[in-house]
């Protein structure tokens, strides 16, 4: 299921935890947008108006889905976290 998953990840130059995550994702197959709140100014605003203080942050859609240290994450917390089972949006939104 996770190469059918496009996930948004909020980073900045310079973030080793960033970085990670990046890796992490790859490793796992999933496909995600990179927004880099260094250089993007919206994207910046949109994670101070969530209350996030820090990068990397990952959603999926409008749920967040890293509430554990990046170093900590691990698939299965993140198959746990997108929850699939209880999604409500249609296939349109898959990609």
């Amino acid at each position: 299921m996770s190469n059918s998953v496009r996930l948004t990840l909020y980073t900045q130059v310079n973030c080793v935890f960033c970085e990670i995550m990046k890796a992490k994702l790859d490793d796992w197959g999933y496909s995600y947008n990179v927004i880099n709140v260094s250089e993007d100014i919206s994207g910046r605003e949109w994670l101070r108006s969530n209350n996030h203080r820090t990068v990397p942050q990952l959603y999926w859609n409008t749920k967040h889905l890293n509430k554990v240290n990046t170093q900590e994450l691990t698939e299965e917390i993140l198959e746990a976290e997108l929850n699939f089972d209880d999604y409500v949006g249609g296939v349109e939104n898959f990609q």
